[in-house]
């Protein structure tokens, strides 16, 4: 993809603050970018490049109270209002610690939909479950992965533009959603072919 020249690129030292958020990727940072270099920036190297390309659970909240359409009215409103907090907080963390934590509370929420699910109380397909358990199990995996700064900490420099944890992170999430994109499908065909129990 990267076919432009792009500007002179920046050490980790002179980037923008808001891009030193790992110390161990040493250089190839964009400098300040308007709309239009940003756009640019698809078409050259740099160290975020395949960040860009290789970048979700309100079926599973819906799916699992299918049968009880208040009950799952105010959880979907809930998981909007927890979701729309984890982005801000991770828009205002100040460490990638914090910004993975911000995302706690919304993925103990959902997970207790997982359990509602095992027990038998809530509803969807029997199989969606194990892609949806697989799909947050990728996504935690990433974020540790990214906040660990593994495999740049133990090479700084090497993993500037290509391989590290960053770009792994995005690639676990990019796998982790066709988790979530089987599961939907499992649970899909499960609801054309069920009824709810009448009252």
């Amino acid at each position: 993809m990267a076919f432009l020249n792009g500007p002179r690129l920046l050490d980790w030292a002179n980037s923008p603050p808001h891009l030193q958020f790992n110390k161990y990727v040493l250089t190839g940072y964009r400098p300040i970018s308007s709309v239009q270099d940003c756009i640019r920036s698809l078409f050259y190297l740099h160290n975020e490049l395949g960040n860009i390309y290789t970048h979700g659970a309100l079926p599973i909240v819906y799916t699992t109270l299918l049968c009880y359409p208040f009950i799952r009215t105010v959880a979907l409103l809930v998981y909007i209002l927890l979701s729309s907090h984890a982005i801000y907080c991770a828009v205002t963390a100040r460490s990638s610690v914090r910004r993975l934590r911000s995302f706690a509370w919304q993925a103990l929420f959902r997970f207790s939909f997982f359990l509602l699910r095992w027990v038998g109380l809530g509803g969807g397909s029997p199989t969606s479950l194990r892609h949806f358990l697989m799909m947050d199990a990728l996504a935690v995996l990433g974020g540790v992965i990214n906040i660990t700064r593994i495999p740049e900490r133990f090479w700084p420099g090497l993993f500037d533009y290509w391989c590290n944890s960053h770009q792994i992170m995005h690639v676990l999430v990019v796998i982790s959603i066709l988790y979530l994109h089987w599961g939907v499908l499992d649970d899909l065909l499960w609801i054309t072919s069920y009824d709810c129990p009448s009252d």
